[in-house]
C-alpha cells in the first residue's frame, strides 16, 4: 500500500506527538514522585520584614518581626539562621520589637575579611542596633550566642537591657566542649552522602539535631536558609566547612567575662544535651554515658561560674527538650519566662 506525502506526514506527526505525550507524562509522573518526597509543609503567614544592612566589609541580613515595647534582639547558633526564632518571635512580638539577624557567614550574611573573632562578631551586634537606631535593647543568645551577648554587654553596658542566655550559660572554652565534638556516637558533621541532595541532608539533619521533634515549617525555613544547592543538586552548608573551623576555633578561646556584666540575666538550662541519633541500645547507652560522664559535669561547671561571676543572674532549668529541640518543646515555658523576665 502507498501512502501520500501527506498521510505520511499525518502519521509522523502523530508518532512524534504520541512520543511528546508519553515524554512529558513520565517527567510529570517522576517531579510527582520527587514532590512526595519534599515534606508537605502547611501554609504560614510571613509576620516578619528582611532586611540588609552593607557596609564595605559586611552584609548583615535581619529578620524585624515588629512589636510594640522594647527591643529583643535574638542571635541564633553556629549553623543555624534567623529563621529558627519564628514561632518564638511571633509569640513576643505582642509585648517587645522581635529583631533576629544571620552571624557573618550564615544565611545572606557574607563578609569580606575573614575574622570570626568573638569581638568582631559583636561589632556586627553594634553595626545592627546603630543602622536600626536602636539605642539599647535585650538580648537572647542561643548556644554560641552566649559569647556574643556576654561581651556586648561587658563593653556596652549602656545599651545592654537585659541578657537571656538560652542554654548559652556554658563556657565554651572548657575542654570538655572540645571533647564533647569527637566523642559524641554519631559525628555532628554531615558526610559526603548527607550533602548529595536537599532531602539527604534534611533526613540526616532532622535525625541527628532533632530527633524528638516532627518536622515543622520552622525546621524548614531554617534549614533552607542553611544551605546553598549546587549544579548538580548537592549541598553546601553555611557557614562552610572553613568559616566553622575559625568559628569553633574562636568560640573555644574566648573567656567570658560575666564579672563586668552589670545587666541583668536570665540563664536557661535544660538536658539532656542530646536525643539519641538512632533507636539501638547500644547507641541510645552511649549517649546516657556521655551525658553523665562529660556533659552533666561540664553543665555543673558552668551553672557554677555563673553563680560565682554573673550577679545575681536567675538560672532556671527548662521542662523539655535537648540543647537544640527545647525551643519547640519548652515553647509555652520560654514564652511565659521570657515575657516575665523582661517585663519585670
Amino acid at each position: 500500500m502507498s501512502y501520500s506525502n501527506g498521510k505520511l506526514g499525518h502519521i509522523y506527526w502523530m508518532k512524534y506527538s504520541l512520543y511528546i505525550i508519553t515524554f512529558f507524562a513520565i517527567t510529570a509522573s517522576h517531579l510527582s514522585c520527587n514532590r512526595a518526597k519534599q515534606p508537605t509543609m502547611p501554609e504560614k503567614e510571613q509576620l516578619y520584614s528582611e532586611g540588609i544592612i552593607e557596609t564595605s566589609e559586611v552584609k548583615l541580613q535581619y529578620l524585624d518581626w515588629g512589636g510594640s515595647g522594647q527591643p529583643l534582639i535574638l542571635i541564633h547558633g553556629v549553623g543555624d539562621s534567623p529563621y529558627i526564632f519564628e514561632d518564638l518571635a511571633a509569640a513576643l512580638r505582642s509585648n517587645f520589637r522581635i529583631i533576629a539577624y544571620a552571624r557573618r557567614g550564615h544565611g545572606k550574611s557574607e563578609t569580606s575579611d575573614s575574622d570570626y573573632s568573638n569581638s568582631r562578631l559583636v561589632s556586627d551586634l553594634k553595626l545592627l542596633l546603630d543602622s536600626l537606631e536602636i539605642d539599647k535593647a535585650s538580648l537572647l543568645g542561643w548556644s554560641f550566642g552566649g559569647n556574643e551577648i556576654t561581651e556586648f554587654a561587658a563593653q556596652f553596658p549602656d545599651r545592654t537591657n537585659k541578657l537571656i542566655y538560652l542554654e548559652a550559660g556554658y563556657d565554651l572554652a572548657d575542654r570538655a566542649f572540645k571533647t564533647l565534638i569527637t566523642a559524641v556516637p554519631k559525628s555532628p558533621f554531615p558526610d559526603s552522602t548527607d550533602l548529595s541532595s536537599v532531602n539527604a541532608f534534611r533526613k540526616w539533619y532532622h535525625g541527628f539535631w532533632f530527633p524528638d521533634v516532627d518536622w515543622n515549617p520552622t525546621l524548614e525555613a531554617n534549614l533552607q536558609a542553611s544551605i546553598h544547592i549546587n549544579p548538580d543538586s548537592s549541598v553546601t552548608t553555611l557557614p562552610n566547612d572553613n568559616i566553622s573551623k575559625m568559628l569553633l576555633e574562636s568560640t573555644m578561646t574566648y573567656h567570658r567575662p560575666y564579672e563586668k556584666v552589670q545587666a541583668q540575666a536570665l540563664v536557661l538550662y535544660t538536658k539532656p544535651f542530646f536525643s539519641p541519633a538512632g533507636n539501638a541500645a547500644d547507641v541510645i547507652k552511649s549517649y546516657e554515658k556521655m551525658e553523665g560522664d562529660l556533659v552533666d559535669p561540664w553543665r555543673q561547671r558552668s551553672m557554677d561560674q555563673v553563680k560565682k561571676e554573673l550577679k545575681g543572674a536567675d538560672i532556671r532549668m527548662m521542662p523539655n527538650g535537648t540543647h537544640v529541640s527545647c525551643i519547640f518543646l519548652s515553647r509555652e515555658y520560654l514564652i511565659e519566662v521570657i515575657n516575665s523576665f523582661l517585663v519585670e
